[in-house]
């Protein structure tokens, strides 16, 4: 199964300036890079501000540790 354009969408929907801001630092310039690992949509975030990182897996914000288990595959 390969990762929908949903998948992707909901990457820019989370980021939208207007809806999302850093949770450290509350800035909200936000980069965020949609990827697939395998059959597996993943959106990595960061702040410009703080350096803040953090990864979505099917819109939920996942730990570090789970998306590297992703990737090894």
């Amino acid at each position: 199964m390969a990762v929908q354009q949903a998948e992707v969408d909901d990457c820019i929907v989370m980021t939208t300036p207007s809806r999302a801001t850093c949770p450290e630092c509350r800035a909200g310039d936000l980069i965020t890079i949609a990827m697939a690992a395998g059959e597996t949509g993943l959106c990595f975030t960061t702040c410009h501000m703080c350096e803040a990182k953090w990864w979505y897996k099917d819109g939920q914000l996942v730990p570090l540790a789970s998306v590297i288990g992703l990737v090894r595959k």
